[in-house]
């Protein structure tokens, strides 16, 4: 692995990033399969990109990072903690980054950074789920304390195929 992360700005999105975060997900989105959108998925223009990061802002337990390269998003990081008494110490995690900026730290940047909010913000689980098929991104939550929980069978369909999701999370204070 290639480790440049001190060529990238890491930090939470604002209003302000509104349209790099827009042009970043259209771009993610069209070169990537193992996502869960497909293009056209995310937010349809830069003002309901800005709708977006004003949510996560105000939202308990909610987390929107960017990963800056010079003025433009190369990646992002969300966490988006339970909406309900029962569920709200758990988070959902995801993580998007461009290709041509993959293996470089920015997933162990981001994963350590979603750690440290777990900390303060008192959430105990982390959870996720992977494309059965990426290897890569399997081996880094893995290694980052992620245990597998289970298997979710057929349940994308991806390019005329169906795909299994693998389901893991991790425990804090464990």
């Amino acid at each position: 692995m290639k480790d440049d992360q001190t060529k990238y700005e890491i930090r939470r999105a604002l209003p302000k990033d509104a349209n790099a975060l827009f042009t970043f997900g259209q771009l993610l989105l069209s070169e990537s399969q193992f996502l869960l959108r497909s293009p056209g998925e995310r937010a349809g223009s830069p003002a309901e990109m800005k709708l977006v990061i004003e949510r996560f802002l105000v939202r308990p337990n909610h987390l929107l990072l960017s990963a800056f390269f010079a003025t433009n998003v190369v990646g992002e990081a969300i966490v988006t903690g339970g909406d309900f008494q029962r569920n709200r110490l758990s988070g959902t995690i995801g993580i998007g980054i461009l290709e041509a900026h993959s293996r470089r730290g920015l997933g162990r940047k981001f994963l350590r950074e979603i750690d440290a909010y777990a900390k303060v913000h008192g959430l105990h689980r982390l959870e996720l789920t992977v494309m059965e098929a990426n290897a890569p991104a399997r081996a880094l939550y893995e290694s980052m304390g992620y245990v597998v929980e289970g298997i979710k069978r057929d349940s994308l369909y991806v390019g005329n195929n169906f795909v299994n999701e693998i389901i893991m999370a991790k425990l804090q204070n464990n």
